[in-house]
């Protein structure tokens, strides 16, 4: 009864290792990641965010896009980046968010949206809380 129960395992490891895998593990990026400064705003407003996304590259040469998308429903207009570079690169990418008026309080996000061929990957969202005097 052992033999034949690790027979048996044996075939289903064998059929686990058979099967293709997933797309993350073939995915062009990376980590991809976003914050937001300052994360926490009181002040006079206008407030001015500035938002730092991080895309970790693991293929070159290639080609992806990107754009930001925020909490309002807005977003930004797709850009490119040409990677040429070795594997492992980094590539950082920016937005800027100015908002608020005075007596107004805001709880904010954005996130990062990339996309190369048929894959396309998101960022965390990032917060910003803004509280204008």
């Amino acid at each position: 009864m052992l033999v034949r129960s690790f027979g048996i395992v044996l075939i289903a490891l064998a059929a686990l290792a058979a099967l293709p895998r997933s797309q993350a593990q073939h995915s062009p990026f990376g980590d991809i990641t976003l914050i937001a400064s300052p994360s926490t705003f009181t002040g006079a407003c206008p407030a001015h965010l500035r938002f730092e996304g991080r895309v970790h590259v693991n293929v070159h040469p290639m080609t992806f896009n990107y754009h930001f998308e925020r909490s309002d429903g807005a977003k930004t207009g797709d850009k490119v980046v040409h990677v040429t570079r070795a594997k492992g690169d980094v590539y950082v990418v920016t937005d800027r968010w100015q908002l608020g008026a005075k007596g107004q309080h805001h709880q904010v996000w954005e996130k990062l949206v990339v996309a190369s061929g048929d894959t396309k990957a998101e960022s965390n969202q990032a917060s910003a809380e803004v509280t204008c005097n």
